[in-house]
């Protein structure tokens, strides 16, 4: 939603979602939250469990902003979520040592998104995310995502190999 299209209006339309998706693929973004969040869970003893909120902005194929999130448990175990995700974003601390959950904001990441359906809901889910090299402005990040949104999203080639699967 831009102000534009709603400078000429005199109502307040309710959109009948707010769950704003993207399509599966790769999209730079950058991480605009981290936070402990304390969250419902069936398994726990108290009914709950702690998990590192972070939420990712990234730009869609129409150049509008959408809010992504990835929640880990909380767990200091090597082979759980949430120490993988800070070795992808290259701050996973040494034992013993610690992070500000701040040195996470505004961080260039690169997201790898896969969409689900639950409860004939779309949500689009993080599978993946790690910090890029380089920083990207937002404008660098709309003008890509908007050519690729243009692009073929299987080639000529791919195309030819699968129908010589066929014959």
């Amino acid at each position: 939603m831009k102000i534009e299209d709603l400078q000429h209006a005199n109502v307040l339309a309710r959109p009948e979602s707010n769950n704003k998706n993207v399509s599966d693929g790769a999209y730079n973004g950058f991480i605009r939250l981290a936070e402990f969040v304390e969250r419902d869970c069936q398994y726990s003893a108290d009914g709950k469990r702690i998990v590192l909120n972070i939420k990712v902005e990234v730009i869609d194929e129409e150049g509008e902003t959408v809010d992504l999130y990835i929640a880990p448990n909380y767990s200091w175990s090597k082979l759980g979520k949430m120490v993988k995700i800070l070795e992808k974003l290259e701050v996973l601390p040494n034992p013993g040592e610690s992070i500000s959950l701040e040195e996470l904001v505004d961080m260039p990441v690169l997201v790898i998104v896969e969409n689900v359906e639950k409860d004939n809901v779309t949500y689009s889910n993080i599978k993946s995310i790690e910090r890029t090299k380089q920083s990207t402005s937002k404008n660098a990040i709309i003008k890509k995502t908007l050519e690729n949104a243009n692009k073929p999203k299987i080639s000529a080639h791919v195309e030819d190999d699968f129908d010589d699967l066929f014959d």
